[in-house]
């Protein structure tokens, strides 16, 4: 259910409460845990995503919908205030996505679960590259660091990550 509240608070509305927003989030949750099916091997939360922000969105449209709007930035009669318009209800582009991070992690995860079979300048690599433990970096930032030519950390990361689908399709 936090997930389902992280992703509403990226909607920002005037005309619909944060709590009317994460209820519809819930909705789609739960729709999501109906049809989620674990044998996939896709974590919930990458499979829900979706599911919530339509969800949410389809409760921006209804609103759309039930109040005619020909506009975005035409002024909607709800409520005492009549300065809303459907630009405050759109998801706001700032804000950063949470579901982004939660599949940034869980690849990290995944990737610190498979490295063992890496030796450690193609770990260094990986890691350096994928922003694994570390933050992201160029192929060329990675051969400045490491003293090698970008040529051969382009190579060094073409091996390893021929190691690690190997080492993938051996756990399976």
């Amino acid at each position: 259910m936090g997930y389902a509240i992280t992703l509403a608070r990226q909607y920002k509305s005037d005309i619909l409460s944060t709590d009317d927003l994460i209820n519809e989030g819930a909705i789609g949750l739960m729709k999501a845990a109906e049809k989620y099916d674990a044998s996939r091997g896709k974590p919930f939360v990458t499979f829900a995503a979706p599911y919530i922000r339509r969800a949410i969105e389809a409760a921006i449209g209804k609103l759309e919908d039930d109040v005619n709007v020909r506009s975005t930035d035409e002024s909607l009669p709800i409520g005492s205030r009549n300065n809303f318009t459907l630009l405050n209800v759109l998801e706001d582009p700032d804000s950063p996505r949470a579901d982004a991070e939660v599949e940034r992690t869980t690849l990290s995860d995944d990737m610190l679960r498979g490295i063992n079979v890496l030796n450690e300048r193609e770990q260094q690599v990986i890691k350096n590259y994928f922003g694994v433990e570390t933050e992201h970096l160029t192929m060329a930032e990675i051969a400045q660091q490491m003293q090698l030519k970008r040529e051969r950390v382009r190579q060094i990361r073409d091996t390893a990550l021929r190691k690690l689908r190997k080492a993938a399709k051996n756990e399976e």
